[in-house]
């Protein structure tokens, strides 16, 4: 019953969704060519063309955001997920109608292809709003729910339960906690009842009249896991495995198809596909309109360190970046000539190998400037992990658990860990904490924050030396 619900529920926001998309297709054309009342040098271009057009270009909409998965059950899916998968898809729909339009010798309208798109996504997005709150609103009072057991009474299956209780509005009920060990059955397991244990899955599942069950159970009890999937191979009920990924540090997790077969993405790149575009367009932006920007301030402090000390303006060092590629960063040199004729080492507090100015550039951070051209040729990013030079990196790695972690992104003028103050001989470990925890949750709002921070803390930090 509850499945050919959702049939019909999808049917119905399938043709919802066509609706919208010839509404908002009519509605462009009534918009550009008489409610606006906008220039038309060629004349105004017949409704009958845009009718027809607008008949191909509906089913063609449609299966482009079916594509997207747009038409399954999305009760655990975020709508902010669903709204984006909507966005691109229009945007693919107008750039093939573009396209269709140059081929036919600019039958249609460039105002508006723009006016749908943004009519097109504008109805569909609201529509998705609607929805979503509609149903949550029925679930609150009791309807629309999905009955769940949950296999595992462990930290996994602890999670799981968690995350039922913080989304009510998705309307899963836990019937009940299978355990794979029978001692346990009877008992309470994170405030659900222990019905069972795994050799009676099947039976459960029967009884329950259950329509999901997460299989959320640790490693060390593989064999248990095996005969619950074993259980639920010939039974009705959906099931949702839930991988144990606890022993293992997890960046940018997620599930990918290789040819067919599910791959957990236990370590990936988080700065791929759009995410590298739009970071990569903000810096060399921002590094260009700094260097020119900050040109003079740059020759004086240049002058400066040419008549305070013999020897170069700027000092480039080794560094290793994303990918563990080596880049020479640059720097306006703060030290003496011989500064590392005793070997490499962290610049100390009155650190008696920097220069005069170098005391002062280094305490406002101004020597990090010409990393500014590091940003503009892609060696380096504004906001990132710090770079370290190579022998370090080798040293670190071999005494500090996940410390490679922080290449899978490109290395930054300023971090995270920089603006909590964490610079110069602070406690490595800390630090590491703090790289990766923007790496996980890198956004280009959260650059900008760094960025605001690092103006507002650069000349209090009593770290820079």
């Amino acid at each position: 019953m509850l499945l050919r619900h959702r049939q019909v529920f999808s049917s119905a926001v399938f043709v919802l969704d066509g609706l919208l998309l010839a509404a908002s297709w009519l509605t462009a054309y009534w918009l550009r060519f008489v409610a606006l009342r906008l220039p038309t040098p060629l004349g105004v271009p017949p409704l009958e063309f845009h009718l027809w057009f607008g008949a191909v270009l509906t089913p063609v909409s449609l299966l482009v955001l079916r594509s997207f998965q747009l038409y399954r059950s999305a009760r655990t899916t975020r709508l902010s997920q669903e709204l984006i998968a909507l966005i691109q898809g229009v945007l693919i729909v107008t750039a093939f109608a573009g396209l269709a339009s140059f081929a036919a010798r600019g039958e249609l309208s460039r105002g508006m292809l723009a006016m749908f798109a943004a009519l097109a996504a504008g109805s569909l997005c609201a529509s998705r709003i609607v929805i979503r709150g509609a149903l949550r609103e029925l679930r609150r009072r009791g309807h629309n729910l999905r009955h769940v057991l949950v296999v595992g009474t462990g930290e996994l299956s602890e999670m799981v339960l968690a995350k039922f209780r913080q989304h009510r509005d998705y309307g899963l009920v836990v019937e009940g906690v299978i355990a794979s060990d029978p001692a346990l059955v009877g008992t309470v397991f994170d405030g659900a009842p222990v019905i069972g244990s795994v050799p009676d899955l099947s039976r459960l599942v029967e009884e329950t009249r259950a329509e999901l069950v997460y299989v959320a159970l640790p490693r060390s009890e593989h064999r248990a896991e095996r005969e619950a999937l074993e259980q639920l191979a010939d039974s009705t009920a959906a099931v949702r495995l839930v991988p144990d990924l606890a022993w293992a540090f997890t960046l940018n997790a997620g599930v990918e198809d290789f040819d067919g077969l599910p791959v957990v993405l236990v370590t990936e790149t988080p700065g791929q596909g759009w995410n590298a575009v739009i970071k990569r367009v903000f810096d060399f932006v921002l590094s260009a309109i700094g260097l020119i920007v900050l040109s003079p301030l740059l020759l004086l402090v240049a002058l400066w360190v040419r008549l305070d000390s013999p020897g170069p303006v700027l000092y480039a060092q080794e560094r290793m970046g994303m990918n563990g590629r080596r880049f020479p960063m640059l720097k306006f040199r703060t030290m003496r000539l011989d500064a590392e004729s005793q070997g490499p080492g962290w610049t100390t507090a009155d650190d008696p190998r920097r220069t005069r100015s170098g005391v002062l550039l280094r305490r406002a951070s101004l020597d990090e400037l010409p990393q500014l051209w590091n940003v503009l040729l892609g060696h380096m990013s504004l906001v990132g992990p710090r770079p370290e030079r190579p022998l370090y990196v080798e040293q670190f790695r071999a005494r500090i658990p996940r410390y490679m972690l922080r290449h899978h992104v490109k290395a930054g003028i300023t971090g995270w860990a920089q603006v909590n103050g964490m610079r110069g001989d602070t406690p490595l470990d800390q630090r590491i904490k703090y790289d990766l925890y923007y790496i996980r949750h890198w956004s280009l709002g959260f650059d900008v924050r760094i960025i605001l921070m690092t103006f507002s803390r650069v000349f209090r930090d009593a770290s820079a030396h």
